[in-house]
């Protein structure tokens, strides 16, 4: 096995790891938090969808900015739009991942699974799918 293998699967393994410790450190505490309390599932959403509002208007500002630039710098007549564009999609999938990192977990400790090994996969599907729908709808509507 050459070293450049051993040092793919390495860091595979490693952003693997990275990503179970964020979902540990992270969102696990939260559906924790919220099963304790009753009625603490709704509150740790509503903070989520909150925290994942802010998140996505920092991030999709950049985003946004960085697309138009480009756009712009392509002579795209609809560079600001794109940009638009660009922003409210990540605003919309930062909330949705947000909301989804509570319900998950939670969901899935209700149902008697180990929230901590099943969570990643619907997380991740979920924000994938959202992310990707979210920017193709509203180029679709907005741009078309």
């Amino acid at each position: 096995m050459s070293v450049a293998n051993v040092s793919r699967r390495g860091f595979l393994r490693l952003a693997s790891t990275a990503s179970a410790g964020l979902l540990l450190g992270v969102e696990l505490p939260l559906a924790r938090e919220a099963e304790g309390k009753p009625g603490g599932t709704p509150h740790a959403v509503f903070k989520e969808a909150i925290l994942g509002l802010c998140n996505g208007a920092l991030v999709g500002v950049t985003a946004g900015a960085g697309m138009f630039v480009y756009a712009y710098m392509s002579h795209n007549p609809q560079a600001l739009m794109l940009g638009v564009v660009t922003f409210l999609a990540m605003v919309i999938a930062c909330v949705i991942s947000g909301i989804s990192g509570v319900l998950v977990p939670t969901t899935l400790q209700r149902l008697g699974a180990d929230p901590a090994t099943a969570s990643s996969i619907f997380l991740t599907t979920a924000t994938d799918v959202v992310s990707m729908g979210a920017f193709l709808g509203l180029a679709t509507i907005i741009l078309l």
